[in-house]
């Protein structure tokens, strides 16, 4: 069998596998965080309702929808995303394993850990998820595009420290400086990150605390390394598996 069709095969094996573990972890770890943030929501409503503010439209929207269906749907939001990062996963690791020879585990590893890094690590520090009673609904669009961006540069910073390793390899460097040179390329792109691109346009309300954002923050980032490291794992144990396999062989008398 080719390369691409097992790693295809192995890829998405790990993103269902993936999918399952993040969509557990989203249902048994954020849904109560998800749930007090709702409740703070639902009280500031209440409160400009009884000022005589407009009543908000979230709430004719929730009596149509409820919290179980939302969590049974966001569950499998998350699965069908998974599933769509396989297909990403398996294009970089394909490239991987026909690059390097690095063994089947390390590379699938290798590759989850720069997929992180660049689709979940460095755009969620530059811009931390926040839970659903901070954000005004105004700013979406602009919110999204700063996390496209923040996604888009450190992809163009691992494609560099990628290049110089690369490169540094063929000049027949030291590792010593080809450890400089990707630490100088990381830093530089770490200032462009973090520096270069503005800050989230929404303010953290007072009726938030800040236990709550932070908790918030640091179980969905938990949930992307949950589910990058599975994929990894999944799909390096699918194809040292099946390296392994013994290649069955015909005669003719």
């Amino acid at each position: 069998m080719s390369l691409w069709p097992t790693t295809l095969r192995a890829s998405l094996i790990g993103g269902a596998a993936a999918g399952g573990a993040a969509a557990a972890f989203s249902l048994l770890v954020v849904e109560p965080t998800i749930r007090i943030a709702l409740a703070v929501e639902e009280s500031r409503a209440t409160a400009e309702h009884s000022h005589g503010g407009p009543t908000p439209e979230h709430t004719h929207d929730a009596e149509l929808v409820g919290r179980g269906l939302q969590q049974v749907g966001g569950a499998l939001a998350v699965i069908a995303a998974a599933l769509l990062l396989s297909l990403v996963y398996a294009v970089v690791l394909a490239r991987v394993r026909r690059t390097w020879d690095l063994g089947e585990l390390r590379s699938a590893l290798l590759v989850a850990v720069a997929c992180f890094a660049v689709l979940a690590l460095g755009p969620g520090l530059k811009y931390p998820a926040n839970p659903p009673a901070v954000g005004d609904p105004d700013t979406v669009t602009q919110r999204t595009t700063l996390y496209v961006a923040s996604i888009v540069v450190s992809a163009l910073i691992a494609a560099a420290v990628v290049t110089v390793v690369r490169t540094g390899h063929r000049r027949n460097w030291s590792s010593t400086r080809n450890s400089w040179a990707a630490t100088g390329i990381l830093a530089v792109g770490c200032v462009l990150l973090f520096a270069g691109l503005p800050a989230a346009p929404d303010a953290i309300p007072s009726d938030v605390g800040a236990a709550l954002v932070w908790r918030f923050r640091v179980q969905s980032l938990g949930l992307l390394a949950l589910l990058w490291a599975t994929l990894g794992l999944v799909a390096g144990s699918v194809l040292s598996r099946a390296g392994r396999r013994p290649q069955v062989t015909t005669t003719v008398a």
